[in-house]
């Protein structure tokens, strides 16, 4: 008898713990992030595109904004080809912001250099000379094998190597070979977008990428949208790789690199691919809610000048608006700003006491840090606004006031309140 007490004991003990952790998990089901959204799609389109066109397909996504990543095989290695010379371009543009190289430098056309393929210097005559600003120029806009050629010599491939290593790339010559990944070219990539964004060799390099003559492999699946990318192609092997940034109004690196298909064919695989990947990345922008990873500051404008509150971790919110790197919510007497990469964006969310057209019945200051509670009894924090931020209330209930942030029904205590004003 004692045994059966014990063991019913112990079932029943199994029950509450059983009962606590399933909400937990319903609630965590009822979530959807925007990236888990766009990968289980993407993935699912993109492998029955590829097993339609044949070959080998190797490819990897990363968005520039949130760090969001997708990849097919992304570290595989494949054959280069001319996909090798945005690093090395990248290196000499990076060379010369530090002031370690002077692009107007003359180098000369010399004999031995001669490679045929890609470019336009092959046509000229031997002992021609040209700055460097020119052949990184040639380079990226003709895929000049020439100009790689001699601007290779110019820092060594020792130094070269040593580079691609040092910010990330896995292969770089081993054994000799031009191999790279679609994972090693996103890596260069995002590295030029930064470069890019705090250098004017960097934009100059960008623009020049933007202008290049190849253009019928990334571009064409993504049309209206600028894209600055490096092709590189065999067509003799059936290899045709491309490495892209694609400046939509949320920016993300794509790198798509093919092998086993002709030379024409392979540039329809590739901007279909980019088409697709593109469709699900425009998706993801449409997400609704998001999630904060940490705590997370509410600025006043994007300029960052101004912080009027804070977010706690893991709490949810509605999007006003998408503006780039930053999201727009409901707060205050209107709106506040919070960075992107401190939040996760939702397409479903699991919360409830969502405020909907509530009115605002009148105007609350705070005299101290006042905390936002999402229950007037034994509420949690959602976040906390400022000290001498004013803000709309909907309702006044016992010593709250019911207040709308980023969509949320928020309580705050009335002794965080120094001015009330109520509207007639």
């Amino acid at each position: 008898m004692l045994k059966t007490g014990r063991f019913l004991k112990g079932i029943f003990i199994m029950m509450i713990l059983f009962a606590l952790v399933i909400p937990a998990k319903l609630a965590s089901a009822a979530e959807l992030t925007a990236q888990q959204n766009f990968s289980k799609k993407v993935s699912a389109e993109l492998n029955k595109y590829i097993k339609k066109t044949g070959g080998k397909v190797t490819l990897e996504y990363r968005d520039l904004v949130t760090g969001d990543t997708f990849q097919i095989n992304g570290k595989t290695p494949n054959r280069a080809a001319s996909t090798i010379k945005l690093p090395l371009a990248l290196y000499i543009m990076e060379q010369a912001d530090k002031g370690k190289i002077n692009l107007n430098q003359k180098l000369k056309y010399k004999s031995y250099h001669y490679y045929s393929g890609s470019g336009v210097i092959q046509k000229d005559r031997v002992g021609t000379t040209y700055t460097i600003r020119d052949l990184v120029k040639k380079a990226m806009i003709y895929s000049d094998n020439i100009a790689f050629i001699m601007l290779k010599e110019r820092v060594g491939q020792r130094n070269f190597i040593k580079y691609m290593k040092s910010v990330g790339g896995q292969y770089a010559y081993p054994n000799g070979q031009n191999l790279t990944s679609a994972n090693d070219l996103t890596i260069y990539a995002k590295r030029l977008y930064q470069f890019s964004e705090k250098s004017a060799l960097g934009k100059e390099l960008v623009g020049y990428l933007k202008r290049t003559v190849y253009n019928t492999t990334i571009p064409r699946g993504i049309k209206g949208t600028a894209v600055a990318h490096k092709v590189g192609m065999i067509p003799m092997d059936r290899i045709y790789n491309d490495a892209a940034i694609v400046y939509d109004k949320n920016p993300y690196v794509l790198a798509i690199m093919t092998k086993g298909i002709s030379y024409d064919k392979s540039q329809k695989v590739i901007a279909g691919l980019a088409a697709i990947v593109n469709k699900h990345h425009q998706t993801k922008a449409t997400a609704n809610y998001f999630k904060s990873n940490e705590d997370v500051t509410i600025y006043q404008d994007k300029s960052k000048n101004a912080a009027v509150g804070t977010l706690k971790k893991y709490q949810t919110l509605r999007i006003l608006s998408n503006q780039g790197t930053w999201y727009q919510i409901k707060f205050g007497k209107g709106s506040g700003y919070i960075q992107k990469k401190s939040v996760t964006a939702l397409l479903k969310h699991a919360v409830t006491g969502w405020s909907t057209n509530q009115p605002q019945i009148g105007i609350i200051k705070m005299k101290a840090i006042a905390p936002v509670f999402d229950e007037t009894t034994a509420g949690s924090v959602i976040g906390y606004i400022n000290k001498n931020q004013d803000y709309y209330f909907f309702k006044k209930e016992d010593d709250f006031y019911g207040v709308d942030i980023g969509g949320r029904v928020g309580y705050v205590a009335s002794n965080y309140i120094t001015e009330l004003s109520v509207s007639k």
